[in-house]
């Protein structure tokens, strides 16, 4: 009988803004964007036999619910449906829901135990919270080693807040980078070039070569940027 080698999980998590600011096209960009991430990622299921793509999606407003009530979903079983905006902008909530699904799944997270591939977080917004600081829900999940190894991404959406560039930046702190979209028309192409690179090449070195985190993360850093300024020539 052969070997079988187990898959390993690589989580995508994204933190999406669907306050009443992102009513119309910017919230319109961000669906159009998920439907194409479950496309690609398909594709790119079927042809990785080492990873399984997960995709998790956190909407916050007023509160925050995960997207078809799933903490986690194989990539080809995501079934998606429309996000709507309306509401506040109250992301600390949205923190709380992050810090249950990054803990280890012996203590009802969605992460594992031991070993895996450290997940893909991304965090888009157009505007300051509500609540503004957040230290005890930023302590909370800079204590949870999944939190600290994922690499971070976050979007201003078409920002002049220092105060929001202050929150991606403590977001991102460690380990990611922020984007800036100057224009909403752009957040589609943005969102899937971030999602989709970061994921082809998390996919490509967790399977093949034993590199440390730290080279991976440049890899895709510098991937993510030679797109970013590829955007018209981009055809995904």
């Amino acid at each position: 009988m052969e070997d079988k080698i187990a898959k390993q999980r690589l989580n995508v998590i994204m933190l999406v803004d669907c306050s009443t600011s992102m009513r119309g096209e910017r919230i319109g960009q961000v669906n159009n964007a998920l439907r194409d991430i479950k496309s690609h990622l398909s594709e790119m299921q079927d042809e990785n036999a080492n990873v399984d793509f997960y995709l998790t999606v956190i909407t916050y407003s007023t509160d925050a619910f995960l997207l078809n009530r799933d903490t986690m979903k194989p990539i080809k079983d995501f079934d998606f449906k429309d996000i709507k905006a309306g509401g506040w902008s109250n992301l600390h909530v949205a923190y709380a829901k992050l810090e249950e699904l990054l803990k280890k799944e012996s203590k009802g997270g969605i992460m594992p135990d031991f070993g895996g591939i450290a997940p893909i977080l991304l965090l888009m917004t157009d505007g300051h919270p509500t609540k503004w600081p957040m230290k005890e829900e930023m302590s909370a999940l800079k204590k949870l080693p999944w939190f600290n190894v994922a690499l971070k991404y976050g979007i201003a959406i078409e920002l002049k807040d220092q105060r929001t560039m202050d929150v991606l930046k403590d977001f991102v702190s460690g380990n990611g980078d922020i984007i800036e979209c100057y224009d909403s028309k752009l957040l589609e192409r943005i969102i899937k070039i971030i999602i989709l690179t970061a994921s082809k090449v998390k996919s490509q070195s967790s399977s093949v070569h034993n590199e440390s985190h730290q080279s991976v993360t440049a890899e895709i850093k510098q991937q993510v940027q030679q797109a970013l300024t590829e955007v018209d020539d981009w055809e995904w």
